[in-house]
């Protein structure tokens, strides 16, 4: 099986080439720097927290540069495996896991050709910020369900970009814009339903966010780069006031408009 990337392997390892390593996840820090992330917690601890003590394994697909690993072992005891495509992107995450003290096996290879021993694997996988990065949604997720269990979770996370935070990305940097598929949460569903999946939630996170890349993509200068970015900053700061709000004085509603993403949890075959 193969795929058109919208996005490629070297964009990946450009971008990340450009990052340090990201924090680990603390759940203790209950700041608004940390609030996208606790809300996130409250799905996973609801679909996941049946598999603690039960040596079950999770697989994270495009696992580059990501702190999600550690996360799933501290909070549910799961054996953690990552595939990338990425050179740099595996390298990376295995620093992150040593850095956290944590073992588990990165594996540089393709979702859509994957090692066979991979295949029916794993109780739990999932991606962040994949599937919408190619073409043929509903066969990226059959390639997805391929590393599972039956019983399985897929966990899948796609950004928003038919709102506030699409039209902003393609005023300020449209080359980055351009490498996604834009879905919402309908389409999330019918990909789902169309692959055969037990679709358990899926639904749109957080009631506000402006998650705009200002990172140069292709070597193409992005231009007017301090406006935008003077300009970003302080849309980040009313979604902070509205986070606060959301925290500490009333739960906001969540409008696709201004919404980060989709999240969703979807089973092979059978309800866990």
């Amino acid at each position: 099986m193969s795929q058109v990337d919208k996005a490629s392997k070297e964009y990946w390892t450009s971008f990340w080439n450009q990052l340090p390593l990201p924090a680990p996840i603390d759940l203790s820090n209950k700041g608004l720097s940390n609030y996208s992330i606790r809300k996130i917690d409250t799905v996973y601890a609801k679909y996941l927290s049946h598999l603690k003590g039960k040596q079950a394994k999770v697989l994270e697909l495009g696992c580059g540069n990501s702190v999600f690993l550690s996360y799933f072992y501290q909070q549910f005891g799961l054996e953690i495996y990552g595939l990338d495509y990425s050179e740099l992107g595996c390298k990376q995450t295995e620093k992150i896991l040593e850095r956290d003290g944590i073992k588990g096996e990165i594996i540089q290879g393709d979702i859509f050709n994957p090692p066979t021993e991979l295949l029916g694997s794993f109780d739990v996988v999932c991606s962040f910020g994949v599937l919408e990065h190619f073409e043929d949604s509903v066969n990226t997720i059959n390639a997805f369900k391929k590393f599972l269990k039956p019983g399985g979770i897929l966990i899948t996370t796609v950004p928003y970009l038919k709102g506030a935070t699409g039209i902003l990305q393609k005023i300020m940097n449209k080359p980055v814009y351009d490498i996604h598929v834009l879905m919402n949460k309908t389409d999330v569903n019918n990909f789902l339903n169309q692959a055969g999946l037990h679709i358990n939630y899926c639904e749109y996170h957080l009631p506000i966010s402006f998650g705009v890349t200002l990172e140069q993509h292709e070597e193409k200068p992005i231009s007017f780069l301090g406006i935008k970015k003077l300009i970003l900053k302080s849309l980040q700061v009313i979604s902070k006031l509205c986070w606060w709000i959301d925290d500490n004085i009333v739960k906001l509603p969540i409008l696709p408009f201004f919404t980060a993403g989709i999240i969703s949890v979807a089973t092979l075959n059978e309800k866990p």
